[in-house]
Parts: structure tokens; C-alpha cells; sequence
């Protein structure tokens, strides 16, 4: 156990060194650090809370940690189903897997490892401790009650998947079950709120809060044991607490007795989900959409697809796209994405036509807020890590528009559909509706232009974390000065003129993308192939 004690001392040392190498990447941990700190000082020096003052329901927390529950559970199910999940990387494979210590510490090693990672995935919650105080009243037990079972999803999540991985590898007729199980249980769900919907004649959130208020739902695996968790914590419930932490852990147990019983050998079950997951990661840095496997086929060129590809010079690189995007969906800018936005307007509008027309604009601002996690993982990254836009004989800027237009293309299409139906459903008149596609097509565009202004300013491809990071940090700088203006525009534009309010937000995106893309679409002549 001191071998193991020593390595992961060591390994969470030299994480730490290897910033000095990194200066920039350090500096970007200290202003995270910086930003966590302020939020820590913020819940100790407003504890006291007003009293009398109108909060929002605590219920929609409460829905939000279901959702995340159901979604963990059913993406690492089925994770289970294909792959499996893993504790481990492949240098814990080279050298722990051959080393001789026990097989059950070197799992209690892939365990502590990995619930460390899952609390390091949850420090996001802490970006969000003035909304939650703000909004909800919760203060420092309810922050870090979130922070914790937001950590033990992750954890209980990667149990999961291996635990439904060893439990149906090679057999079919078990994973048959799984599927039906996880399938059913979800579909019951939602037949449940729709039956409430239509018994009752209440909107979609209260049938859901109604769901949410059933005995026996806290009792649903992951999503109902976190949300007992939580309300325990909030409403000062120790019942509900202890038996969260009970279901959590007993079934956590019965994984790893699976995992370690009789002569069943983790070793081979975790390889290959190591492998797969070291290949995954490998494959993202250098810009590839997914892990290769070595297998032999034979490659069919069809002639419509033949005759899509035509141009020449960089606007190949445009076409190239396209035809990535027909090979995976026949509408070519219509995806799972877009159909996801178009059924979360069409319920959210549906809904909340009561609330008041601020709904919309909440609509529109968590779409472009989505909007830039989506954008982030352009097309353009992945083109600067490969050598063919290097060696078109044409100006950077116009090899890199051509990189960026489908992009472009996929936010208008998304934008249109999105706020069509916002106003089929009646939130919204047509023509706000079509204002707010604009927008949300030039937020898109900022967003791909902001991709060219760190690739020319870092000069590099960074790793995931430092992209999204850095991205969301330019973000919140850049859109704030339009967001003030249009909220200006909201009071001092005569009702008859109401259209108009995003209209400067829109302007300033065009105008900010159009400047970057001026000084900044020269990256590939200042820039050398690398590889990564």
C-alpha cells in the first residue's frame, strides 16, 4: 500500500511542477483558483439571509439534479453496454497491472483516484454560488452538499458502467436486459408526467414537480438517492440524508464485491475500456472526431457523393465539410442538436406563455450559452491539426472563412428553425422570432471567431480544459457590452419597436467577428504545422 501511497503522492506532485513549464496554462489555474475563492468569501459574508424575501422554488434544483441523474445513468449504462467504463489510464496499466500487489488495493488505488477526479469535474458548481444565493437562498451547506453529490453521480456512474460491463460482456440476452430495464424505467417516467399533464391539466414543470413529490421516486436509482440527498441537506431532513449515503454506498459495494468476487479478474475487464478511453483521449488532442479501429473494409465511393465534391482551392476545405455532414445526417445541418433545441423551446415556450414575454429572452440567452460549449469543438480546430489548409497556395484569411463556414451555416439554420418554433408556439410574434435567429446566428459567429483569436494569441492548440475555459473567460468579455445595450434598448424602445432590442447585440457580434477574422485570419502564415 506505500508503493501506491508514494505514486499517486507523486503523480498529484508533478501535476503541479509541470506548470512551471506552463506558464500560461498556470496563470489560467489562478484565476480559476482566484474566482472560486471570491465565491467562497461571498457565501461566508452574506449568510445572513433577508428575511421576507421571495425566493425561487427550491424544486427546480431539485428537477436539475434529477435530470443529471437521469442522464448519468443512462449514458454510463450504456457506456456498460459497449465499452465499459474504467478507473484507470494506461500508465496505471503499465505500472501497477504488473506489479505485485494485491489486485483489491490496486483497486482501492482506481477508486480514491477517481472519486478525486470526480470532485475536481464538480468545482464548476462553485462558478455558480451567487446565482444559487441569489436565486434560492441557499448558503454554504447547500453549495457544498451540491458539490459533493454532483461528485458521487460522476463516481457511482463509472461503478456503474463496469459493473454493467462485466455483468453482460458477451452475452446478448443480458444486454437485452439492461436495455429494457434502463428503457422502461425512463419511459415509465415520462408517461407518468404526461399522464399528470393530462389528468390534471397543469403545465409539463408542475407535472414534473409533482413526479419529483412522490414517496417512491426518491427511491429511483442515481437520480432519486441524489435529489433525496440534497432535499435532506435543505430541509434539514437527517432521515433522507442517511438513506442517500446508504443506497449510494451499499450498491457501490455490491459493484466492487462484483468486481473482485470468486475468480473473476478485473484486469481483463478494464483493459479494453482503458485502451478505448486512452485512444478517445488521444484521438481529441489531435483533432480527430473519434477512436480508430484497425479493421479492414472495403471503401465504396458513391456517385452522388462523388459529384458533391467539385471547387477547387479553399473552398474544398467547405466542401470537405459538407460532405462530412451528409455522411452523417441526411439533412446535412440538421442533427440530434438541432431537433434537441427545437423540442426544448417548443416545451419550455408551450409552458411558460403565462410567465411573461422575459421568458424568451431567458430561451435565447441559455441557447447562445449552449451555443458556445457546442461551437467550441469547430471544425476549424480540428482543420489546424491537419497538414492540407497549410498547403492551399491561397490568403490564410480566406482558407480560414471557408473552415469556418459551415459553421456559420449550422448556427443560421439552427437559429431559424429554433425561433420558428418558438413562434409557432406562440411565445413570441414572427418577427422578434426572426430578430432572435439573427442573433443567435451572430453570437455563433463571434464564437467561431474567438476560436481564431486564441489559436493566433496562444499560437497552439491547447488541451480541452484550457480551451473551454479560456473561451468562456473571452466570452463573458465580449458579450457583455452588447447584452447592456439591448437590455438598454428593452426600456427605452417603444413597445410598438420591441423587435429591435437584440438588434445591437447582433450588430456588435458581426462587427467584433469581422475584426477578428481582419487581424486575426492570418494565423495559418504565422503559424507552422505541428501535428497537435
Amino acid at each position: 500500500m506505500k508503493a501506491l501511497t508514494y505514486l499517486l503522492r507523486k503523480l498529484i506532485k508533478n501535476r503541479i511542477l509541470a506548470l512551471r513549464k506552463r506558464p500560461g496554462l498556470m496563470i489560467l489555474y489562478i484565476v480559476i483558483f482566484g474566482f472560486m475563492i471570491l465565491s467562497m468569501v461571498y457565501l461566508l459574508f452574506a449568510d445572513n439571509i433577508e428575511t421576507g424575501v421571495d425566493f425561487s422554488d427550491p424544486r427546480m434544483i431539485y428537477l436539475i439534479i434529477v435530470g443529471f441523474g437521469l442522464m448519468y445513468l443512462v449514458s454510463f449504462a450504456n457506456t456498460g453496454l459497449s465499452t465499459g467504463s474504467t478507473l484507470f489510464t494506461m500508465a496505471d496499466v503499465g505500472l501497477l497491472f504488473v506489479a505485485p500487489i494485491s489486485t483489491k488495493k490496486i483497486l482501492l488505488y482506481g477508486l480514491v483516484s477517481s472519486m478525486g477526479k470526480a470532485l475536481l469535474a464538480s468545482f464548476f458548481i462553485l462558478f455558480q454560488v451567487v446565482n444559487l444565493r441569489m436565486h434560492f437562498g441557499f448558503g454554504m451547506k447547500e453549495i457544498l452538499a451540491l458539490f459533493f453529490i454532483y461528485a458521487v453521480m460522476v463516481f457511482f456512474g463509472q461503478l456503474v458502467a463496469i459493473g454493467i460491463y462485466i455483468f453482460s460482456n458477451g452475452n446478448p440476452q443480458r444486454k437485452k436486459l439492461v436495455k429494457t430495464i434502463i428503457y422502461v424505467s425512463i419511459g415509465i417516467l415520462l408517461l407518468y408526467v404526461l399522464w399528470i399533464n393530462n389528468r390534471e391539466q397543469i403545465s409539463f414543470l408542475q407535472a414534473a414537480y409533482r413526479l419529483i413529490e412522490e414517496p417512491w421516486f426518491a427511491y429511483f436509482p442515481v437520480a432519486g438517492w441524489s435529489m433525496m440527498f440534497f432535499q435532506g441537506i435543505a430541509e434539514g431532513i437527517l432521515t433522507y440524508l442517511v438513506i442517500s449515503l446508504v443506497l449510494f454506498g451499499v450498491f457501490s459495494l455490491l459493484i466492487i464485491l462484483l468486481l473482485t468476487a470468486g475468480k473473476a479478474d478485473y484486469y481483463e475487464d478494464v483493459l479494453i475500456s482503458t485502451e478505448m478511453t486512452f485512444q478517445a483521449v488521444r484521438a481529441a488532442k489531435e483533432g480527430s472526431t473519434g477512436v480508430s479501429v484497425q479493421r479492414k473494409r472495403k471503401v465504396k465511393v458513391r456517385e452522388e457523393e462523388d459529384a458533391f465534391l467539385k471547387g477547387n482551392g479553399s473552398i474544398t476545405i467547405f466542401y470537405k465539410h459538407l460532405l462530412e455532414m451528409k455522411r452523417s445526417s441526411r439533412f446535412v445541418f440538421i442533427n440530434g442538436y438541432t431537433i434537441f433545441l427545437c423540442a426544448a423551446v417548443a416545451i419550455l415556450g408551450y409552458n411558460l406563455k403565462s410567465v411573461g414575454e422575459g421568458t424568451s429572452y431567458i430561451i435565447l440567452g441559455s441557447a447562445v450559452y449552449i451555443q458556445f460549449f457546442y461551437t467550441v469543438m469547430g471544425k476549424l480546430k480540428d482543420e489546424l491539426t491537419r497538414p492540407y489548409i497549410y498547403m492551399i497556395p491561397e490568403k490564410s484569411v480566406k482558407k480560414v472563412f471557408f473552415a469556418s463556414l459551415t459553421s456559420f451555416l449550422k448556427h443560421g439554420v439552427d437559429g431559424f428553425l429554433m425561433f420558428t418554433t418558438m413562434a409557432v408556439v406562440g411565445l413570441q410574434d414572427p418577427l422578434t422570432c426572426l430578430f432572435f435567429a439573427l442573433a443567435y446566428t451572430a453570437s455563433g459567429a463571434l464564437f467561431v471567431s474567438l476560436t481564431i483569436f486564441y489559436q493566433r494569441v496562444l499560437g497552439g492548440q491547447p488541451n480541452q480544459t484550457v480551451q473551454a475555459l479560456l473561451s468562456l473567460f473571452l466570452m463573458f468579455i465580449f458579450l457583455a457590452p452588447p447584452i447592456a445595450v439591448s437590455a438598454v434598448a428593452a426600456f427605452v424602445l417603444p413597445d410598438a419597436l420591441q423587435f429591435l432590442v437584440t438588434l445591437p447585440f447582433t450588430v456588435y457580434c458581426v462587427l467584433i467577428t469581422g475584426v477578428i477574422f481582419a487581424t486575426c485570419g492570418n494565423l495559418i502564415d504565422k503559424a507552422e504545422y505541428s501535428g497537435k
